[in-house]
């Protein structure tokens, strides 16, 4: 008659018993980790272009030599939240009746002031504007042959194609408030020969 031996138990047999459990234990945890991370990214990415960045074609010559026709630009939302807008600044903008379309021009004249043109120069408050960031002088004075008298929140702004620019002169376009700002104008991301900051 053979002999019968009890089977020892061993750590082995938990570990066998328990290794499928703790796969698909595994398996669901880097599925949830995966899920969590795409979803972080799409939220990330969605706040980025809702709140703080957002890309605007610039259309037309009136930015030359700035900007030019065909050129994608990065428009900083979020920065007038935590700054003011300052002179000299190239921002776009919406006008509330134009129901999104962004034109891109330079702040000129800030809330409070009073601009003219005069002679081909730019006066605020009287004073010659002489640190302006273009050199051609003005032909045609439009608007501010007068004095045009800014508001709280309203600007005055122009083209860097001085005289090829559909801007404050004009009655169509007039004063810039600041609810239709979109932001500042901040890098050229796509052009043919330029890329980086807008100054």
């Amino acid at each position: 008659m053979g002999m019968r031996f009890k089977r020892k138990h061993t750590d082995s047999d938990d570990v066998i018993k328990t290794k499928p459990s703790e796969n698909k234990e595994h398996l669901l945890n880097s599925i949830f980790i995966w899920f969590v991370v795409v979803l972080s990214g799409a939220i990330f990415g969605y706040a980025l272009i809702t709140f703080v960045f957002q890309t605007v074609h610039v259309i037309g010559p009136s930015m030359n030599p700035t900007l030019e026709d065909g050129e994608v630009v990065i428009v900083n939302k979020f920065i007038y939240n935590v700054s003011d807008v300052k002179r000299y600044d190239v921002v776009a903008y919406s006008l509330i009746e134009e129901d999104g379309y962004y034109d891109i021009k330079r702040i000129i004249g800030m809330p409070g002031e009073e601009i003219t043109i005069k002679d081909g120069f730019i006066y605020a408050d009287g004073k010659q504007l002489k640190d302006l960031p273009f050199t051609d002088r003005i032909i045609t004075s439009g608007l501010a042959a007068d004095t045009i008298y800014l508001g709280d929140g309203e600007y005055f702004v122009l083209g860097d194609n001085v005289n090829n620019s559909e801007d404050s002169r004009y009655s169509n376009v007039g004063n810039i408030s600041e609810v239709e700002i979109l932001g500042k104008v901040s890098f050229i991301v796509k052009a043919d020969d330029k890329k980086g900051k807008v100054k």
